[in-house]
Order: C-alpha cells, then sequence, then structure tokens
C-alpha cells in the first residue's frame, strides 16, 4: 500500500519547513528509539500557505485517550487549501501518541506514568517530559498562536466548551476573541491562571502567545455524535484561522454564548456512580449532584453542590475512584 508519510528526525526545524509555500505534507518526527527498534514519535501535519502568515499550531491527545481532536485536525487539514491561505497550519494529531496508541490517559514507557498536560514546559528525563520539552523548545515557541484539544476522555462526559485566559492583556483578550469565535456556546473563563502550572495553555501564555483549550465530547458520545464533533471542531478551527487572516473571510457571529468558571468537584468514597444531575442542568448550592453505592446497592457517598451554578460536565463510567473528580461545575460570570 503506497503512503506519503514522511520520516523527520529530531532536527526537523519548523522554520524551514514553512519556508515551503503553497505546500501540504505529513509524517512522524522520530525523538527516541526503542529496545525493539520502533521510534517514539511525534506526528506532524503541514500546511503551509502560498502567502506569508500567522502560524497556527493545533494539538491533540495530550491525553491519549480524547480522540475528538485527532480527527478534527485530520478532517481540517484535508479540507485546506494552501493555494488561499496567507499564513500556516500545524497539526499535531496526537501528541502523546504512545498514549494515544494504547487508548490510555498516560505514557506507560515511563517508569513513573506522568500526565503531560501537568509537567509543561517538559524536560530532558523520563519520555513523556522530553516529548514535552521538545514539542515546547520546536514548536509551541515558533507558534503565533496555539489550540490545545481536550475531551472527556474514556470516562467522563464533557459539554463542548472552551477555556480562555481571563486575565487582563494583550495575550489574553487575543484568546478570548479566539475562544468566542470558535463556536462553542460554552466558554470556560480561567480567572486562576498561574505560572509554572505544567499545564500548555498555562505555558503558552507566559510565553506570550494566545491559546485557547476546547474540550469537547468522550467516549459516551461517539456512538452518536461523533461525526458532529468532528464538523464541530473544524469549523472553530476554521473559524479561528479566519480571526487570525490565515483564511479569507468574515468570522460568523457567536450569539448566545455563556461565560463560566469552572470548578472540579471532588467524591470521597468510590463505588457505582449514579448522576443525578446532567449536563447544562441548573443545580442550587446544596444540590445532590450523584449518588455513590456499594456492591450492595447501599449509599457510601453523595457528591453535594458547593456552590449554585450548571453542570459542564460529569464522570460517566459506571464505577468511579476514591477522592476523583466526578463533576464539573460553573459559576456564570463576565465574559469581558
Amino acid at each position: 500500500m503506497q503512503t506519503n508519510i514522511k520520516e523527520y528526525d529530531e532536527s526537523f526545524d519548523l522554520t524551514q519547513a514553512l519556508q515551503k509555500k503553497g505546500t501540504k505534507e505529513y509524517g512522524f518526527i522520530h525523538l527516541a528509539q526503542r529496545a525493539n527498534g520502533s521510534w517514539v514519535n511525534i506526528p506532524i501535519m503541514l500546511a503551509v500557505g502560498a502567502q506569508d502568515g500567522p502560524t497556527l499550531v493545533v494539538d491533540a491527545c495530550n491525553h491519549g485517550d480524547e480522540y475528538e481532536g485527532t480527527e478534527g485536525i485530520i478532517k481540517t487539514f484535508e479540507g485546506l487549501d494552501v493555494s488561499k491561505m496567507k499564513g500556516s497550519f500545524i497539526g499535531i494529531p496526537a501528541l502523546n501518541a504512545e498514549a494515544f496508541a494504547e487508548m490510555k490517559r498516560y505514557n506507560t514507557l515511563d517508569f513513573v506514568p506522568q500526565d503531560l498536560n501537568r509537567i509543561y514546559p517538559g524536560g530532558t528525563g523520563p519520555m513523556t517530559a522530553y516529548v514535552c520539552s521538545w514539542y515546547c523548545e520546536n514548536i509551541i515557541k515558533k507558534a503565533d498562536a496555539v489550540i490545545c484539544i481536550h475531551g472527556g476522555g474514556n470516562s467522563e462526559y464533557l459539554e463542548p466548551v472552551v477555556l480562555y485566559c481571563g486575565e487582563e492583556s494583550p495575550v489574553a483578550y487575543k484568546s478570548r476573541e479566539m475562544a468566542q469565535c470558535f463556536g462553542f456556546k460554552v466558554l470556560w473563563k480561567n480567572t486562576r491562571y498561574a505560572e509554572n502550572s505544567g499545564i500548555e495553555d498555562e505555558y503558552a501564555y507566559q510565553m506570550g502567545i494566545p491559546c485557547i483549550t476546547p474540550e469537547i465530547g468522550g467516549q459516551c458520545t461517539r456512538m452518536y455524535q461523533r461525526d458532529e464533533h468532528k464538523q464541530m471542531l473544524e469549523t472553530g478551527i476554521r473559524n479561528v484561522m479566519t480571526l487570525l487572516g490565515i483564511l479569507e473571510g468574515s468570522v460568523p457571529a457567536n450569539e448566545g454564548v455563556h461565560h463560566y468558571d469552572i470548578d472540579y468537584i471532588y467524591n470521597r468514597n468510590g463505588g457505582i456512580h449514579v448522576p443525578v444531575k446532567k449536563a447544562m442542568d441548573s443545580v442550587r448550592k446544596g444540590d445532590t449532584l450523584s449518588i455513590i453505592t456499594n456492591l450492595f446497592g447501599e449509599e457510601v457517598d453523595r457528591v453535594i453542590a458547593p456552590f449554585d451554578g450548571v453542570v459542564i460536565g460529569y464522570w460517566t463510567y459506571s464505577v468511579c475512584p476514591p477522592h476523583g473528580w466526578v463533576y464539573m461545575v460553573g459559576k456564570p460570570v463576565d465574559g469581558e
């Protein structure tokens, strides 16, 4: 079977690749060799516009079980006409490619598994840290804007939501513009930005690069909404490309948007998890969000709303661990 996959080594130079005006190519960047001779890779898709302009980097699968972004990036890349582009689209369909292949959140090549989206800008130690470090130095720092796509993975449902920086700065303003135009109706205003948090979007802000984090779906939605979510992500990415001037046209208005500051709500005891409140349900402080029972049907925990708000996401797997996050509840906030 014929393939057009390119192979690059870790000396890959994005600046040089962006000189190939009006071209599309994709391939694997080889970072390290396993004992069996195969490679640890970062997959990359390059759509370099015929004319100069900004570079947008879009990545997925920081967490290996969050596949919506992977398919959204592929769909976007396939539909781009580089002859009409002023700037470039760089797609990373599975940054944590090892975890992607294992269908798990983490890369088990590490002796002690690490959460890729908690260790930015990485380091020279374990494999996940090195992937992160290489990506930061060679891709993110050369971007004019970044979109990092997440989802509910194997265990959670997430209402389509876009996180943006809630600070007062030019970078924050641009990230808010990107979030507003993406097309989702729920926006997550990050009011708890912290330097050195290890999270990709907050690392990008530190570097002066506007970044947003769309979150969508999860395994529980893929039977019925897989194509819909791919389309929503392609539309959102193209809207941001239009905002940045990479694509021609005007950005469509996104009316009826709601801004929230979202908290993770944790349970105490594990067991059989029975959600009571579902996505976009309004809740009052003290309401029951879910009930957790043991193997005999006896209640062992009850998850209570700590404040008035709206349910944005929740644990959909039938069993939940102790002291895990089982709900995401948003407080309405001013979007300005």
